[in-house]
C-alpha cells in the first residue's frame, strides 16, 4: 500500500486492518495519525472545537493516533522527480513488491 502524510482517518484504519490481516507492506512516508471518529462543536466566541472520540491501536497495542502508520520502505518524492513528472514512490514500490513475491528456487 502506498502511503504518505495525506493518508488519514479511514484510510489509516483500513491500512491498519489489512496490515494486521495479511502483513501487507507499506511504502512511502508516515501517515497523518488522524484516525477515529471526529466530533465538532462551537463554543462562545465563534470558536470551533473538534476532537477524536475513537482510539485505534496496532495489534501489539502501540499507538496509532498522532504517530501514524510507519512504512516498511520509506520513499519520498523529490523536487526533481516532481518536476520531471515522475512518481518516485511507485517507481521504488514496484521492485520492492516484486522482491517480496519472488519465491526462491527449491
Amino acid at each position: 500500500m502506498l502511503v504518505n502524510d495525506g493518508t488519514a482517518s479511514q484510510a489509516e484504519a483500513g491500512g491498519l486492518a489489512v496490515e494486521m490481516a495479511n502483513g501487507m507492506k507499506l511504502v512511502g512516508s508516515r501517515t497523518a495519525g488522524q484516525d477515529g471518529s471526529v466530533t465538532f462543536f462551537s463554543i462562545p466566541g465563534g470558536i470551533r472545537v473538534s476532537f477524536s472520540g475513537t482510539e485505534f491501536r496496532h495489534a501489539d497495542g502501540h499507538q496509532l493516533q498522532r504517530v501514524g502508520l510507519q512504512p516498511d520502505l520509506v520513499v519520498q518524492p523529490t523536487i526533481a522527480g516532481i518536476g520531471a513528472g515522475r512518481d518516485e514512490v511507485l517507481e521504488r514500490a514496484t521492485p520492492y513488491m516484486n522482491e517480496l513475491t519472488v519465491q526462491p528456487a527449491k
